[in-house]
């Protein structure tokens, strides 16, 4: 027998899923899928496994759970979920209850309730039937995760103490009563916002955790209470609506075939019905450079999912265009993981063939650091800061103006309608998406390359505010 165990990591959220099998029985589990389930599938194949059972660590809100379709897709496997404090599952399942063990030939998977990060969470120690009461390994969900522990606010101000505790006597009751070698493999990873200054390693150990993670090394409860929902980054606004569709009937698939490609014509033609987004997903250089008049820029090769979980409106159909036609898969993967699926057609051929059949076009300024430093100065140009609270507390340009990038459609009233505008975050990203949202609102707009990592760079003034 050998152990199959196989990390599948998707960096632009912060998540990662696991495969863990016996590959002389041929079983395998999947742990915390998201919804594009064919790479489980794919993964499983190149093992020879077959994938008897899938888990939910906990009910999630930064991703679409593909738990239902990895069980459906792969022929039927058993949806494990937990039975604690269990919200209302709209979908086929067996409730796991603490010390429940599955079996997949002579690994064994062992349930145990970690409460804190969400109240029904579960993690799973691992370990091989020769050393049942030795577990070499813990997937940790969205409990203990690297340099950090998941955020406990999720639930709402009112369950926030409950919560806290709970987290409190989960790392110390369970997770430091684990021998040092034991190998921790989290569900939320560097970039998800389910916790605060998680370490950008993808896995970690109990002993390096028990000597390094700040929240560790608190004895009481109050110290950790403080420490725990301090700096917290700002819990983005789709996480209650995919927390909805996770626990009610979970979608099939993502929705990666049947777009239509549509010509220049038939685009503006579904534009011109008011009900539809345009969303440009090609870096910022290009759609500063042309973009058609309205469009929304979230680039693809960024946090797509999250920004657009952030920015857009979950029912409203999308018109995509796309770096080339051969993104359109890539990009609707991004999208649906944070459960996007409505969309009224791709731009075929994209940028070349929108001018090339002469239809109008839009450029959105970039500017460069030097000027827009310059030009603040000399009080001639508005500069907003679209990063979050904490990068902006750390540092930011003088006299600019805080504006966090989701609070930006809100807010339009805080800023100047009589006078230029640049936007800066940290590389030009975010500021791309804030620059292209404000320029389709009729503000005299540009956007900054390289933003606050060229203003650091260049030795510009930083200013910062007294705590």
């Amino acid at each position: 027998m050998a152990l199959v165990f196989e990390q599948l990591l998707t960096e632009a959220i912060g998540d990662a899923s696991y495969l863990v099998g016996d590959d002389a029985a041929g079983v395998a589990v999947v742990v915390d899928p998201q919804v594009d389930v064919d790479r489980y599938l794919d993964a499983a194949r190149a093992h020879k496994l077959a994938i008897t059972h899938v888990v939910q660590t906990h009910v999630h809100e930064d991703f679409l759970s593909g738990a239902t379709a990895l069980a459906r897709a792969a022929g039927g496997a058993e949806v494990w979920v937990s039975g604690h404090d269990a919200p209302d599952y709209g979908f086929e399942h067996r409730l796991a209850w603490d010390g429940d063990v599955l079996e997949l030939g002579k690994v064994r998977l062992v349930v145990r309730h970690t409460p804190g990060h969400t109240p029904e969470h579960i993690s799973l120690l691992i370990a091989k039937e020769d050393a049942r009461d030795a577990p070499f390994a813990v997937l940790s969900g969205g409990s203990l995760l690297v340099s950090a522990a998941g955020r406990t606010d999720l639930r709402g101000s009112e369950h926030v103490d409950e919560l806290t505790r709970s987290q409190f006597e989960t790392l110390r009751g369970f997770f430091l009563s684990l021998d040092d070698k034991v190998q921790v493999w989290p569900t939320h990873v560097h970039g998800s916002p389910c916790g605060a200054a998680i370490g950008d390693r993808t896995s970690t150990t109990i002993g390096y955790e028990r000597r390094h993670n700040p929240l560790l090394q608190h004895a009481d409860e109050a110290s950790f209470r403080e420490a725990a929902l301090a700096d917290l980054p700002p819990k983005p606004s789709y996480y209650p609506r995919l927390r909805g569709r996770n626990t009610s009937a979970q979608p099939t698939g993502a929705p990666s075939a049947g777009i239509r490609p549509l010509a220049p014509t038939a685009f503006a033609a579904a534009m011109a019905t008011g009900d539809t987004l345009v969303l440009d997903t090609r870096e910022m250089l290009a759609f500063g450079g042309s973009h058609i008049p309205g469009a929304l820029n979230i680039g693809a090769e960024g946090s797509l999912g999250i920004w657009a979980g952030w920015m857009l409106e979950s029912g409203q159909p999308l018109l995509l265009v796309l770096e080339s036609d051969e993104h359109l898969h890539e990009v609707v993967t991004h999208l649906g993981r944070t459960g996007f699926d409505r969309f009224a057609g791709y731009l075929a051929g994209g940028m070349p063939a929108w001018q090339n059949a002469g239809q109008p076009l839009q450029a959105l300024q970039q500017m460069h650091v030097t000027e827009a430093a310059a030009l603040n100065e000399r009080g001639e140009l508005a500069l907003v800061d679209v990063r979050s609270p904490q990068e902006w507390t750390a540092g930011h340009a003088p006299g600019a103006r805080h504006l966090f990038l989701p609070e930006l459609p809100s807010r339009l009233g805080d800023l100047p309608v009589d006078g230029p505008i640049a936007v800066y975050c940290a590389t030009g990203y975010r500021a791309s998406i804030a620059a292209s949202l404000l320029q389709a609102r009729g503000f005299e707009v540009a956007n900054i390359p390289g933003s606050w990592q060229a203003w650091t760079e260049r030795g510009l003034p930083v200013a910062k505010e007294r705590t």
